[in-house]
């Protein structure tokens, strides 16, 4: 698990398998359909009836021909010919007769002279309205040709017009899909599938909600594979949005803010220096004080050591971005007054804080240039500092994904101090990320044999054990950090999470909301409480209960404004709940919020595809011509 890593793999098998809103509904279903034909027959003719005073005429490229027309300008506006074509025998036949010879050429591959066969036939029909149902699936077969012909234009020209004339006309939609990937045109192609499943599933609600096996018309794969391919254009979007939001935020003088206190103080306990410096904080005079000391004439030496010992105060009393604002402050003088470090107490210390809140606001090449500097800067008898140093060094190649490199930094630290229970803790999370839970637990165990009151420790091995599957031993765990640390928030998030995959969700419930009262700043806790709400057996006849798992998840994300997966799974369920094609929008623009506050690639990755799925929706909702979603 990556130091910083907003969601335990606890968590995440957790909301792995919560009900999940309407577009993963949609694409969630699979494709047992079996396979059509390109070409469409025609209906019965229509009845004769007495010629009308006046008809609507339809649009003027139903009558088009088989080979494209010039543009008309703007002072030449298109003038359709009208013909005043009339149900009879004559005409009935005539449009049969070259349907026939249609299908005929198609099937001997000629596919041009198809085309033209069905546009006599097109023409045939003219703009009577009694034809248009012919007329709609002679297009629709002149569209196949034109494809089959490889004149994608007039093939795309032809399924354009069946829309406009019938936007549920299913063939023409997949074939308009098939056409985009063809051209590369990946979010065209997924927004014309998700238009099938959405009607699909509109035509089949009553079905669907009674849990009739269906066959619905787009396989999951293949939805999940075009949307993989509008990933990097989106991402590239994604970014440029980001990096707008933040070249606006530093302009007002602002900055992304560090993570939550309890996610901050989550990475500052599973170090063992962590008892000290606060030890020496609280001994310490208050942030009043301090401040007091700093209104005076200060050389820079002075000045930087104060700034520091009012930084690590406030983080002691755990507002961590009026310590970062400290740390910069006092980095900057050092900047403008270099020798000053020389004559500073606290210059390694600084340099070490300084490169924990770069860390955490995921400046990784500041964090690690200020953790490399006071490597160079600590005196060689400090031993457990160096080792120190070398473990978070550590932890940023882990946060970048490269493990080779977080390997190595271990290394050097163990070679120190083989005993250095951080080193061994923190490795043992990189061993749970490489899948070894033997050299894990055999981490985990030697730090618990040397520092068997490190409550970081003790969760660890409590999450091992629940990846072996063993509860007994995982609850022992828990029952000893709980002596540890009485009435802590994020043991009883363990032991939902453990419940949980027992498959006992109630009381996994149970612990998530004892979890919330015991701190109301743990983020985890109400995302996990909606997680499970969204999996708890419902009373007979009745959904779950999908507003309270909202409420929850938006006070998720009030605390904490970088959770990611919170996003996600409240984004699912608005569009569950979602009525208006407004309520999409308001989907999309919760999830750019999302991708403004992400931090790297990997956690923009799965929001972009949430994004662009919700997108997709709205644009085949719009194309289906829907005004609501009800």
């Amino acid at each position: 698990m990556s130091t910083l890593s907003k969601m335990t793999s606890n968590q995440k098998a957790l909301a792995a398998v919560t009900v999940v809103g309407a577009v993963a509904v949609a694409v969630a279903l699979l494709l047992r359909i079996g396979k059509s034909s390109d070409l469409d027959d025609l209906p019965p003719p229509p009845a004769p009836t007495p010629p009308p005073t006046s008809s609507t005429p339809l649009p003027a490229s139903t009558a088009s021909a088989p080979k494209a027309v010039a543009p008309q300008t703007a002072s030449e506006p298109v003038k359709p010919e009208v013909k005043k074509s009339e149900p009879n025998v004559e005409l009935t036949k005539k449009l049969e007769e070259h349907d026939k010879k249609g299908k005929k050429l198609y099937k001997e591959q000629k596919y041009t002279e198809a085309a033209a066969a069905f546009t006599v036939a097109i023409e045939a029909c003219g703009t009577h309205p009694k034809y248009q149902k012919q007329l709609v699936i002679l297009l629709n077969n002149r569209s196949a040709m034109y494809e089959k012909a490889g004149l994608i234009d007039l093939a795309l020209e032809d399924c354009g017009t069946v829309l406009e004339l019938d936007a549920k006309h299913s063939k023409a939609r997949n074939k308009r899909a098939r056409i985009f990937e063809g051209q590369g045109k990946w979010k065209e192609a997924l927004t014309e599938y998700c238009a099938v499943q959405l009607d699909f599933m509109h035509s089949n609600k009553e079905k669907l909600i009674r849990g009739i096996p269906l066959d619905p018309p787009v396989d999951q794969g293949k939805m999940e594979d075009i949307c993989d391919k509008c990933v990097p254009e989106a991402m590239s979007e994604a970014e440029a949005r980001r990096e707008k939001y933040l070249q606006d935020l530093k302009k007002t003088g602002g900055h992304l803010k560090l993570p939550t206190k309890h996610t901050v103080g989550m990475l500052l306990e599973s170090f063992t220096s962590c008892e000290g410096w606060r030890a020496d904080a609280a001994d310490d005079k208050t942030v009043g004080e301090l401040s007091v000391e700093l209104a005076a004439d200060l050389e820079p030496a002075d000045k930087c050591d104060l700034l520091f010992r009012r930084g690590r105060r406030s983080a002691f009393d755990t507002n961590y971005d009026e310590a970062y604002a400290d740390f910069r402050q006092a980095m900057k003088l050092l900047d403008e007054k270099p020798d000053a470090k020389e004559e500073m107490r606290y210059y390694c210390d600084l340099l070490e804080w300084n490169g924990v809140c770069k860390h955490l606001s995921y400046d990784m090449s500041g964090a690690t240039t200020s953790y490399e500097l006071a490597l160079e800067a600590c005196e060689d008898a400090n031993g457990a500092k160096k080792c120190e140093l070398m473990v978070r060094c550590a932890g940023i190649k882990m946060d970048e994904g490269e493990i080779p490199a977080a390997e190595k930094w271990f290394e050097k630290a163990l070679a120190v101090d083989p005993n250095f229970p951080d080193a061994l803790l923190h490795r043992s999370n990189l061993y749970m990320l490489q899948r070894n839970l033997e050299k894990a637990t055999a981490d985990i165990e030697k730090c618990l044999q040397l520092k068997p009151d490190f409550l970081s420790a003790q969760l660890r091995q409590a999450t091992l054990f629940m990846h072996s599957n063993d509860a007994e031993k995982a609850l022992k765990c828990l029952d000893v950090a709980d002596r540890l640390s009485p009435k802590s928030s994020d043991i009883q998030i363990y032991r939902g999470e453990l419940f949980f995959t027992m498959g006992n969700v109630d009381k996994a419930l149970e612990c998530f909301e004892k979890a919330m009262d015991y701190d109301k700043s743990n983020p985890n806790a109400y995302v996990n409480a909606a997680l499970a709400i969204m999996n708890k057996q419902p009373a007979m006849g009745q959904p779950p209960d999908i507003p309270r798992a909202m409420e929850l998840l938006e006070k998720g994300l009030e605390i904490d404004p970088q959770f990611q997966g919170a996003y996600i799974h409240l984004g699912q369920l608005k569009l569950t709940m979602a009525k208006e094609l407004s309520d999409c929008v308001e989907v999309i623009d919760l999830y750019t919020q999302g991708l403004n506050q992400c931090r790297t690639k990997d956690e923009m990755a799965d929001l972009v595809k949430m994004q662009i799925m919700a997108e997709s929706q709205h644009e085949a909702a719009k194309l289906l011509k829907m005004k609501t979603l009800s």
